[in-house]
């Protein structure tokens, strides 16, 4: 009857250490996977604001609004999106003015993008309040803890720190060499259109959807991307501007470039009817569409 004891006893404790083994190593996974989680979040949020850090400081300056006094307010670039997950999945399906511009813009397009969506961003947002859930508040002057409604206010103080930072060091866009030769070839371009009767404006840094230029003629209104690359332009382009196109409701799509497009580019232009030139074409474009 003994040794039966003993046996029970033997089976339920080793029953019980297979129990707390097992909760460990979910406990482990459960950690391990915050941390890798909370360590992608980070990482990836940091990587996309160095990525556009002098496309977010012109667009910061763009929106900036300077009083009499000299005083700043940045409202629009800062924005005012909606803080709950739910209220923010309505408002992007109802077309919300709220992720316009600014620094909303910037996450609804490029930040959820890269995350693949609202809901892993906020997964992977959670992960990184449990494994950093102290912050220190610098508007009330105390440590608090972090809250699911703090991610705009999170994200919002990274890109801060960084425009900031390119202020302080006295570096602005046009000092990024690639930026400034862009800049000068898209200027060069609508030079040429303008000197051959065309009315051109520029579309805006942020949501231009691919499309640099718009010329018009009587009823003909072109949407055109500029690209001074060494290498030949590939298919992003012809998407971008095929794209852009319809954004812009154009009549035809232009992509010029400086340099050659592969073979693969110029097989999706002539299916989507996108016209591939140099900029030395551009001064017959009118001639070209006809």
């Amino acid at each position: 009857m003994n040794n039966i004891f003993i046996i029970l006893v033997c089976v339920v404790a080793l029953f019980l250490i297979l129990i707390f083994k097992n909760f460990l190593s979910k406990k482990r996974k459960y950690r391990l996977n915050n941390a890798l989680n909370a360590n992608y979040f980070l990482e990836t949020l940091n990587k996309l604001i160095e990525e556009n850090k002098y496309n977010l400081l012109e667009e910061r300056i763009r929106l900036k609004v300077i009083d009499a006094y000299g005083n700043e307010n940045l409202e629009k670039w800062i924005g005012n999106p909606p803080l709950e997950e739910k209220l923010i999945k309505k408002s992007i399906n109802n077309g919300s003015k709220r992720f316009k511009e600014g620094i909303p813009y910037f996450w609804e397009k490029v930040v959820l993008k890269k995350f693949s969506g609202q809901d892993s961003f906020f997964e992977k947002w959670k992960s990184y309040r449990k494994i950093n859930p102290i912050i220190h508040d610098e508007i009330i002057g105390v440590n608090r803890i972090l809250e699911n409604k703090d991610w705009f206010i999170f994200i919002a103080s990274q890109i801060e720190k960084t425009c900031l930072n390119l202020i302080e060091n006295n570096i602005s866009k046009n000092n990024n060499q690639n930026y400034k030769k862009g800049i000068l070839y898209e200027k060069h371009c609508m030079e040429i259109l303008k000197k051959n009767g065309w009315r051109v404006k520029e579309t805006p840094n942020t949501g231009d959807q691919g499309v640099d230029l718009i010329a018009s003629i009587d009823n003909l209104r072109i949407c055109i991307q500029c690209k001074h690359h060494k290498k030949s332009v590939g298919n992003n382009a012809v998407q971008e501007i095929s794209a852009g196109k319809l954004y812009w409701k154009g009549t035809h799509a232009v992509l010029v470039s400086k340099s050659s497009f592969t073979k693969s580019a110029q097989k999706l232009a002539r299916a989507n009817n996108v016209i591939l030139m140099n900029d030395f074409e551009l001064q017959d474009l009118e001639n070209i569409l006809i």
